[in-house]
Order: C-alpha cells, then sequence, then structure tokens
C-alpha cells in the first residue's frame, strides 16, 4: 500500500515519458523579429517559437499534470510564502510547454526545463515524507461499522497490530439517522448496538485524543466537519461519501507521510478514495 505522498510520487514519474512524447513530436525553431518583413525593431534577445505542436499530447499530459497540482498544492498550505511563489512560477513555466504557447531555445533543453521543476515538487514531497514517523490509519465508513464495529477485527484486512482507527463525523451522523429513522427494526437495533459499542470506548479515556484498546489500537473520534473551502475542487458537501474524503484529506493534511486506507464496500467511495490518492480495503473481506 503506498500513502498519499508516494502515490503524488507516482504521478509525477509518469509525467516525464508524456513531456518526453510531447517534445518529440513536436519541432521548435529561430524566429528573428528583426526581418526585412516586420516594422518593429527588437534588441538584445532571441525568439524562439514552436513550428510543429502536438495537440492530442498536450490534452493527455495536461488532464494528468492539473490534477497532480491539484493534488500537490492541497500540501503546500504548510509551506512559506517564499516557497509557495516559486511554486507558482514552477507550474507557470510548465503550463506554458504543455499547451506550447512559450518556446525555449531547444527541444532537448524543454525538456529539461520541465523535469527540473518536477524535481522541485519531489523535493518539497521529500522533506514532508521524512519529517515525521509514518502511521497507518483506518477510517470505515458506516456500513462497515455496522457490519463490523470491533477495530480489533479489521487487523487482518490490514496484516498488521500497530494502527488508528479513526470515526468520522459523517459516519456518527449516518448512524445517528439510521438508527432512527430505518424502516427495519431489527436493523435499526443493530444500529443502535453499534453506537452503544462506540459510546463505550468513552469509559477508557478521550476519544477526542485518542484511547487505547487491545494495546497497540487507538481509537479516535472527529468533532470537527470537514472545510469545503480548502479541500480538492470535485468534492461536494452534500455528498455523504465525498465528506469522507474531506474528512480523509484533512487528516492526511495534518499526518503527511501517514497511509490512510478507507474501508468500505461501497465501490462509488472505492473509486473517490482512489481518485483522491487514498488506499482502500473492501469491508466484504471484514
Amino acid at each position: 500500500m503506498k500513502t498519499y505522498i508516494e502515490k503524488l510520487e507516482d504521478q509525477i514519474s509518469s509525467l516525464i515519458p508524456l513531456v518526453d512524447n510531447l517534445c518529440n513530436n513536436s519541432t521548435i525553431y529561430y524566429s528573428n523579429p528583426n526581418s526585412e518583413d516586420s516594422n518593429v525593431v527588437f534588441l538584445g534577445f532571441d525568439h524562439y517559437v514552436w513550428g510543429k505542436k502536438d495537440l492530442v499530447g498536450q490534452l493527455k499530459l495536461k488532464e494528468i499534470y492539473l490534477k497532480f497540482i491539484e493534488d500537490f498544492n492541497f500540501l503546500l498550505s504548510k509551506a512559506n510564502k517564499q516557497f509557495q511563489r516559486e511554486i507558482e512560477k514552477v507550474n507557470l513555466q510548465n503550463i506554458h510547454i504543455i499547451e506550447q504557447s512559450k518556446a525555449y531555445s531547444t527541444i532537448e533543453g524543454t525538456k529539461t526545463i520541465f523535469k527540473n521543476n518536477l524535481k522541485k515538487y519531489s523535493d518539497y514531497l521529500n522533506i514532508l515524507k521524512n519529517s515525521e514517523e509514518k502511521q497507518t490509519i483506518i477510517i470505515p465508513d458506516t456500513n462497515s461499522l455496522i457490519q463490523n464495529p470491533d477495530p480489533v477485527a479489521y487487523r487482518k484486512l490490514l496484516s498488521m497490530d500497530d494502527f488508528d482507527f479513526v470515526i468520522l463525523p459523517t459516519v456518527l451522523s449516518e448512524l445517528d439517522k439510521l438508527k432512527i429513522s430505518h424502516r427495519d427494526e431489527l436493523f435499526r437495533n443493530k444500529v443502535k448496538s453499534v453506537i452503544k459499542r462506540l459510546k463505550g470506548f468513552r469509559i477508557q479515556g478521550d476519544l477526542l485524543e485518542g484511547v487505547t484498546i487491545d494495546k497497540t489500537i487507538i481509537v479516535k473520534m472527529i468533532a470537527s466537519e470537514p472545510n469545503f473551502t480548502q479541500t480538492l475542487n470535485w468534492l461536494d458537501s452534500e455528498n455523504m461519501d465525498d465528506r469522507i474524503i474531506a474528512s480523509a484529506l484533512e487528516i492526511q493534511k495534518s499526518k503527511h507521510s501517514s497511509l490512510i486506507v478507507i474501508v468500505t464496500g461501497d465501490i462509488n467511495l472505492q473509486n473517490k478514495a482512489q481518485m483522491a490518492n487514498f488506499e482502500f480495503i473492501d469491508s466484504d473481506n471484514l
């Protein structure tokens, strides 16, 4: 399993052959603005322009690059302002190359500029990756908790003993609704027993800080709702699956190097977890 940062590093690696192909399928030539056909005189600089352009390569590269930038910028909020400004310049330079709106002197030189810019992203991710101890965080969705509310049972999904078991506010809200509004009485009673079990963890300590059970598992509850003004732009605050993803992202932002695993049997949430660079495990394996 890979962390959010490791998946961003994979995205960076995937961009390199795409920019190589874009450049290899294109041409750059020198255009002299002081030619006899020009009525305007330019002094002191060279002027290079793209000749042949790879329009198909532009579309493919831009789609992957823009997703990477959104995912990367999500982790950029704690960087100092000077570095953020530097990244803005790097990003603009890369966009010029991808859109082939500004040319540099040679094809190989253009490739080098793009790859050097990618290295700046990689260097920042490496700093984050090594800034703290790596943890594993399990986030069950509502149906997973109903299926099995015992955090110890989740060990077999990971084949590891130590992890944080985090219960999100969206999940708790859904449980509260189901215990009242579900049409099936047996199911309502099952949900009530799950809630009672979760409340029982409070006997052992502060759930917002985390309580240790079975020696190595830390059970935590998150009280605050996710902030949708500072998350990935494709997430919808009215969608419960998206709220789970948004909360997981906020945890990731505070624990850069940690591995977050969402446990769900919901194929739609699985797809969204993958899109947000999270690992997921099917709750059917519980």
